[in-house]
């Protein structure tokens, strides 16, 4: 489901890859900018003397440069929770009615969901920090002791704190993946999101840990291909008028390899948005076709004659589905249900 509505739904890959090229820009923007400054420094000094300034002068911007990568890193989680607020949303209606979305909801989508996202979002990067740091300090604790008296028991547990630092950054990303399309798709707020995640997760864990296990094997399998068409293009030759005559290829390469990716990202938010949806009751899908076959021709064993080849008759009941409740009308407040019952006559 999450790869069918990705695939009606294009453009929101298009605008995520962009969105991705542009956070990747706007980290490399001040060292790139540090450098140029360094360099049009010490440009006229000897290369030894211009090294040596340059390493005396790179303690003194590492404030400057601490600060506009933090600027940078909050526009990319900005417009990042921007932009899961609207197309969440919008994916889950194309799952629940087989359908484009109508036109122009995207934005007020976004400007409506972006409180929940952004602080669901911020929840997740919190707790995926409080893991990491407890397990680095684990393995900071470790490192020396094994260092000054190794063990057979210390080497257990490093392994051990390793592999638990890959089970559960795995578990707690996912997690964070979760809450945030709670977050989007159902309305519910920071805390609500991560206890409803949690309790999704432990219903349906296997359907859950499935689709991050087969979406982590398929973005493997896109950036396995795509790397193996970039790198003749960077290994051919090193010359300066190769390398610029295939700068323009690598550029519409990265492009292609980024929506790829976003493209599998957004269909593995669609399919937790459908995992979502299903759990709380607003995804109705249309029953199967009662299929009834008839009797056979013979029940007696004899040779099969060439006409007789073919499909056996069948009745097909037909359907009369109810239209289903869009996700967009369900969002942030269920409507009220009336339990008063009419008086039957």
């Amino acid at each position: 489901m999450g790869l069918r509505a990705a695939w009606r739904n294009p453009e929101l890959s298009f605008v995520k890859a962009l969105l991705d090229l542009m956070s990747t820009v706007l980290g490399s923007l001040p060292l790139l900018f540090a450098g140029w400054i360094l360099w049009r420094t010490f440009s006229g000094l000897p290369i030894l003397s211009a090294v040596m300034h340059v390493a005396h002068a790179l303690p003194k911007m590492g404030w400057p440069i601490a600060a506009a990568l933090f600027i940078g890193g909050v526009i990319s989680w900005a417009l990042a929770a921007g932009f899961w607020a609207g197309a969440l949303p919008l994916v889950a209606i194309d799952i629940e009615m087989n359908a484009r979305p109508a036109k122009g909801l995207f934005f007020r989508l976004a400007q409506n969901g972006f409180a929940r996202v952004a602080g669901s979002s911020l929840v997740s990067i919190g707790i995926s920090t409080l893991v990491a740091l407890c397990l680095l300090e684990a393995l900071l604790i470790g490192v020396p002791l094994f260092a000054l008296d190794p063990s057979p028991q210390l080497a257990l547990g490093m392994a051990a704190i390793l592999t638990c630092a890959f089970g559960t950054g795995f578990f707690v990303d996912f997690l964070g993946k979760l809450a945030l399309v709670r977050a989007a798709v159902l309305g519910d707020g920071p805390a609500t999101s991560f206890l409803g995640a949690a309790k999704l997760l432990g219903e349906r864990t296997f359907v859950a840990l499935g689709i991050g296990v087969v979406f982590v094997l398929l973005e493997l399998v896109a950036a396995t291909a795509l790397g193996g068409l970039l790198g003749p293009m960077v290994a051919e030759d090193w010359s300066l008028d190769t390398q610029l005559f295939a700068f323009g290829p690598r550029i519409a390469l990265t492009i292609a390899t980024t929506t790829v990716l976003a493209f599998l990202e957004l269909a593995r938010q669609g399919a937790l948005a459908a995992l979502a949806t299903d759990a709380e009751g607003l995804l109705t899908l249309p029953p199967e076709p009662v299929i009834v076959q008839s009797r056979q021709y013979s029940q007696q064993r004899r040779a099969v004659q060439a006409w007789e080849l073919r499909p056996p008759a069948i009745a097909v009941q037909p359907l009369t589905p109810e239209a289903p409740e869009p996700v967009i009308e369900a969002l942030p407040v269920p409507e009220a249900v009336d339990d008063k019952k009419e008086p039957q006559s």
